[in-house]
């Protein structure tokens, strides 16, 4: 095809960023067992075998307020784009017909939560690659989406080729539309998120200028790729007036406004 007559090509247009973003099956995947989950998670009650021959930890609508599997959809396509790494995610088709939100049930990997486990961790002697940077931008991000729970079970710490571990966030249940996006919950000093921020300021991992460069990075993505994002949510998660609302606010000073209130707190 040409442009003008000459044999010349037209010039390549440039693309927005949520059409560079991973492109995610266009079907829910079905089971083919279902397990109750015993893992002592608040708010993880099950667990599937998928036909993909993979295990999901799996967050359903009657779980939490209704809000949970939204939260957790929003959260995991907001940090694959300020490239804070979460594990793979897919919508399970539930035995009763419902669609439930699937976060890809680690083999391979580590949970560290014990104690002393942590300590080791965050003084080095668990090496982890990248891991000042890792936690400064989770926890700039967690205080946007008003995650209060961000606790050491919330990590995966998978192998990496070089003998360390790669760290990985998970678990965005009481977040966002479960929480109240607008709010500042994450702030409170008895919730998870402040407590496990200690530590790692306590251990020098928080590096202030990752987390400020994470919440520029979340300025940086526009009312049209939130949009594109929920369009890929099932619609029984959040209602058409409840996803107008979010990109209305999205596209607002309010957002900017909080993204400023949040760089003045850390």
């Amino acid at each position: 095809m040409t442009n003008n007559g000459k044999g010349i090509p037209p010039a390549p247009q440039p693309m927005h960023a949520a059409s560079q973003s991973f492109q995610r099956r266009l079907f829910p995947i079905e089971i083919l067992h279902e397990y109750p989950n015993n893992q002592g998670s608040a708010d993880l009650g099950l667990i599937v075998s998928a036909r993909d021959g993979r295990d999901y930890a799996v967050k359903r609508t009657t779980d939490g307020r209704g809000k949970i599997p939204a939260s957790e959809y929003l959260c995991y396509e907001l940090a694959y784009r300020v490239l804070i790494p979460t594990p793979h995610y897919e919508l399970i088709k539930l035995s009763c017909g419902d669609l439930g939100f699937g976060s890809l049930w680690e083999g391979g990997v580590k949970k560290l939560s014990q104690q002393h486990e942590i300590l080791e961790l965050l003084q080095g002697r668990i090496p982890v690659n990248g891991l000042p940077r890792f936690l400064s931008r989770v926890y700039a991000f967690d205080l946007f989406v008003n995650n209060e729970d961000r606790h050491w079970g919330n990590y995966i710490w998978r192998s990496s080729f070089d003998g360390n571990l790669v760290a990985l966030a998970f678990d965005f249940s009481r977040a966002c539309f479960e929480t109240g996006h607008a709010s500042y919950e994450a702030f409170e000093v008895n919730c998870n998120t402040q407590r496990a921020f200690k530590g790692i300021c306590l251990t020098n991992n928080y590096i202030r200028q990752e987390a400020i460069e994470c919440l520029d990075d979340i300025g940086k993505i526009d009312s049209q790729d939130i949009g594109e994002i929920l369009d890929g949510m099932p619609a029984k998660w959040l209602s058409k007036s409840e996803r107008q609302d979010y990109i209305s606010w999205w596209d607002s000073k309010d957002r900017h406004d909080r993204i400023a209130y949040i760089k003045g707190r850390i």
